[in-house]
């Protein structure tokens, strides 16, 4: 009998700590990047606006849909689209088509998109894929650009990965 309770105990610790661990199901792509915020550094407009100022060396990326980059971008901005930054990021034939060289894992990287929940989403990651010095512009377009609207036709909230 005592060799039961031992083992029932065991059982039930072991299921607690499965199902406790199973906790991160997120209803929206706005609640993955609410809950990932803490976690990515950020980078202010006016930050930007003095990294620009001293012509520091950065990547700056541009992580929306095609139709919101033609609409307007910050001057500079490379687009690679969310959907396919982890195939882009490293490419070497995409970057020289860029007239730039690939990314080094230390490079400083401030991400962008219109407000901020694909940026935040992208710079994790590329933290994942090991990129140690990413950013994201808080506020995104919006926060650059007050006036900038993409509502001409491109949804918000387009694939599920927040504004």
């Amino acid at each position: 009998m005592k060799n039961f309770k031992y083992y029932y105990w065991i059982a039930v610790l072991s299921a607690l700590v499965v199902f406790s661990a199973c906790t991160s199901i997120y209803e929206n792509g706005k609640e993955l990047a609410a809950d990932t915020k803490p976690y990515i550094e950020e980078i202010t407009v006016d930050e930007l606006n003095i990294k620009m100022e001293n012509q520091e060396d950065f990547f700056l990326i541009d992580v929306r849909q095609y139709a919101e980059f033609e609409q307007n971008s910050i001057f500079y901005a490379t687009h690679i689209p969310r959907g396919i930054l982890e195939f882009t990021i490293g490419d070497e034939a995409f970057w020289e088509g860029e007239y730039m060289p690939v990314p080094e894992k230390d490079s400083d990287i401030i991400i962008y998109c219109k407000k901020g929940d694909r940026g935040i989403l992208a710079a994790k990651t590329l933290s994942e894929l090991g990129y140690s010095n990413v950013k994201n512009l808080s506020g995104g377009m919006i926060a650059w650009d007050p006036e900038f609207d993409s509502g001409s036709g491109t949804k918000e909230e387009e694939g599920g990965c927040g504004g």
